[in-house]
């Protein structure tokens, strides 16, 4: 494929795990809530302040600033979440984020509404693993079980990362 080759999307799209350069998410996305969530991260600098999850537009655009050391996958669980979409990049630093398929998964902790999360227990190595780095996102759907904060290589690391949270119902194109 040449540099001029276009990314088609079609509507079967919203339920597939998306990775790309950051300045590539016109591509995908055209509603209202995707251009608030990538505003929102075009803007952080690698100083960012940490947060809290934290109104980027009411409850229906989120975002949260962390910083933590990555990990091995040793005791993990698998999160996934039914109310929310997950864009998720790093600031500084990179984190593996190992992908699942969630209907294949076995529950570990039934789904809790206030957190919108439903944790699962980890087979074994994941099937996708993908690493996220600075300028990159990972857009991660409902059935997109996934395991972040993974080490890149063989040694844990401190990342700073953002993760951006849209109501499901808005993730259209």
């Amino acid at each position: 494929m040449g540099a001029e080759s276009a990314v088609r999307i079609t509507r079967k799209h919203l339920d597939t795990m998306i990775v790309d350069r950051l300045e590539n998410w016109p591509k995908y996305f055209k509603a209202p809530a995707w251009r608030t969530a990538f505003e929102y991260l075009q803007s952080l600098k690698p100083d960012a302040a940490e947060c809290e999850m934290t109104p980027i537009s009411g409850d229906d655009v989120r975002g949260r600033v962390m910083k933590y050391l990555t990990r091995g996958p040793e005791n993990a669980l698998i999160e996934a979440h039914d109310r929310h979409v997950d864009i998720q990049m790093s600031l500084v630093n990179c984190e593996a984020i190992d992908w699942y398929p969630r209907a294949s998964l076995e529950v570990h902790t039934p789904y809790d509404p206030k957190d919108d999360a439903v944790m699962f227990k980890r087979p074994g190595p994941s099937p996708v693993r993908v690493i996220n780095l600075p300028c990159f996102f990972t857009v991660l759907f409902p059935q997109d079980a996934h395991l972040p904060g993974m080490m890149c290589g063989d040694l844990a690391e401190e990342v700073k990362k953002v993760v951006v949270k849209i109501r499901a119902d808005l993730a259209v194109l």
